[in-house]
Order: C-alpha cells, then structure tokens, then sequence
C-alpha cells in the first residue's frame, strides 16, 4: 500500500465527509483548498481529509465572518515528521489534462513507486496537487475548459505550495525539515505552474525564493518560447537548483495541441525555440529515441530509460554526468539512448 498526500481546489464529493473530488472548483471558491492523505492499493484508492479546523482567534472573529482553516497543519506535520525521520525529500506532483482526481491519485501512487529504489530503498514522499481537471471524453470541450481551469488554479497551488514549503521550514531550527522539495508537472500542469509562478513573483518582488531542488517539466503543454517572456516562465529558473525539460517529438498530444487547438509549438514537442539561449540551470532532455507506442505521452511514469534518467536528477547527478545520455551541442540538449 502507497501513502501520500494532496491538496486540491476541486470540489469534495459528497461536500460533508468527502470520500472524493468532482471536476469542478470546490464551491467555497477557485483557491479554497482540501488537504489530505491518499491510501493507495492495486486500484483501490482510500481519501482521508484533514479536518477543517478554527484557530482560536480566528473563531472569535465568527461574528464578523468565517474564520481562518487550518486543515492544512495536520497534513504538513506528518509530511514533514516522514521526511525527518526517514531522511527522504519530497516530490510536488501537478497532473495535466483531462485526469479525474482518481486517476491523478493512481499517476501519483506510480510515481512514488518509481523511485522507491532512493534514499536507500526507502523512496520519497509524493504530494499531488488536483486541479479540476475535467476528466471528459469530448477532447474539443475538455480541453479549452481545462485550459481555462488551469490557468485559474495557478494561484491556488502558488498557495498551497508557498504554505507547505513555509511550514517544513519550520519556525525554529529545530522545527525545520533538511530534506528537499521537487517539482513534477506534467502536460498542462506546466500550465497551472506557469500562473502559479506568477502568483510567487506577485508576492515575492524583485527575486522569488528558490523553493524547489529539481523541477521537472514533463511532456509540457506550453508554449515554446515560454522561457522567453515573464509572464509565462522566464522567471522558473530562480525558483530551483535545477530546471529539467524533458520531450518527445512523437508525443501525439503535443501535435494536437499544437493543431487543433490553434496553439503554438509546444515545448513538450521539441523543446525551447532557442535552445542556445536558455539559462545554464536549464537541462532539456530529448526522449524520442526511448519512447514508443502508448507511452508517448505518459513516458514520465512509464518508460524506465525516463525514469531512470529522473532518478539520476533527483540524486544529484551533475546533467552531464548522468549514464544514458548524449549531448548534442548544436540544439544544445541531451538524448537519452536506446
């Protein structure tokens, strides 16, 4: 059985007592936020929910409106009691397009078995955040819904993120947690964390935190110059030790994005458009040779050779160190090899 953690501005079902998550927000509002943890075995998917409960400030102020939630502490404490006892980090995990919060729950459960093999076999911690993702079968529907969806969920996760990153911290040196935090976001939750950035640099002007250790951009649906302008994600770079773009030329869903849907090349597809000018922190990883068949969009939880390479990251493994790659100077990335 996998334990992990979420966080989601989805909808609870049933409200009272939620045993699950709809596809749409949470009726409270776009950024009001559900903490909890995740039972994971075979397909059988248990959802416990932090109690939503008042500081005592807070319920003084009832008469004159709600109080302040504080569901969230009781989540952050045991992420961060795991991580400092067993000295492991922690994964934040953002899904993509058209994903129910049952199957973000099973992508998420995957990913911590994937790498299950670190910190001397005993793995890493794996915190998904759901955004109300639609979750349908009418791709032309779901798709511009979800666009619109993930871009107001953006300041949610900056949120929720920004508070768990603050509460591992801890408030005395004896509270704060050693073990670092990393990114994972896939398809169009590269899209939730180009609007999340934004919301980070809103409320830290001049030079954002570097919160995150490793950030990985898997299968990005974003735009191909997004590294270019501020308001997409120029500024990502300041927020990790490390930024890992990882693609697939074959990737069909980057196709249809790019096609259909009237966007522009996508940097889940080939890469930045200037390969040569990004920031040196930024390692772009070229998957076509390793990835095949159905696989092609979900190779981050699926094909070894991209998990392996991702295990070599998450270590610390210097970009051109890492077994299995070969750099190319010209497009200025690497590829990893049959």
């Amino acid at each position: 059985m996998d334990t992990l953690y979420f966080a989601t501005n989805r909808n609870p079902v049933p409200k009272k007592a939620p045993t699950d998550f709809g596809q749409v927000f949470n009726d409270d509002g776009l950024g009001a936020l559900r903490f909890g943890a995740l039972e994971v075995e075979g397909e059988t998917i248990r959802v416990q929910v932090a109690k939503e409960r008042l500081r005592k400030d807070a319920a003084r102020k009832q008469k004159d409106g709600p109080g302040s939630k504080l569901g969230s502490r009781e989540v952050f404490a045991d992420i961060r009691e795991r991580m400092a006892r067993n000295s492991v980090d922690t994964i934040v995990y953002v899904h993509g397009y058209n994903v129910s919060f049952r199957e973000a729950a099973l992508a998420a459960a995957q990913l911590k078995r994937n790498f299950g093999g670190l910190h001397q076999g005993k793995g890493i911690n794996v915190v998904l955040f759901s955004w109300p993702s639609d979750g349908s079968m009418m791709p032309y529907v779901a798709y511009a819904s979800d666009r619109q969806d993930a871009a107001a969920s953006g300041p949610a996760f900056a949120r929720a993120f920004l508070k768990l990153s603050d509460f591992l911290r801890g408030s005395t040196p004896e509270e704060a947690c050693e073990q670092r935090l990393h990114l994972v976001a896939h398809s169009m939750g590269n899209y939730v964390m180009r609007h999340a950035l934004q919301e980070i640099v809103r409320q830290s002007p001049g030079r954002p935190p570097r919160l995150f250790d490793q950030i990985f951009l898997m299968a990005a649906d974003e735009d191909d110059d997004a590294f270019e302008h501020e308001h997409k994600l120029k500024s990502l770079p300041g927020l990790a030790k490390r930024v890992s773009v990882y693609f697939n030329n074959n990737d069909r869903a980057m196709a249809i994005s790019d096609k259909t849907k009237g966007n522009p090349d996508r940097l889940g597809d080939d890469g930045p458009r200037l390969p040569r000018s990004i920031p040196g922190k930024v390692s772009l990883v070229d998957c076509t040779n390793v990835v095949s068949g159905i696989t092609e969009h979900s190779y981050y939880n699926d094909t070894e050779k991209v998990i392996d390479d991702m295990a070599r990251v998450l270590q610390g493994v210097p970009s051109a160190d890492i077994e299995g790659r070969s750099y190319d100077p010209e497009t200025n990335r690497y590829r990893l090899l049959l």
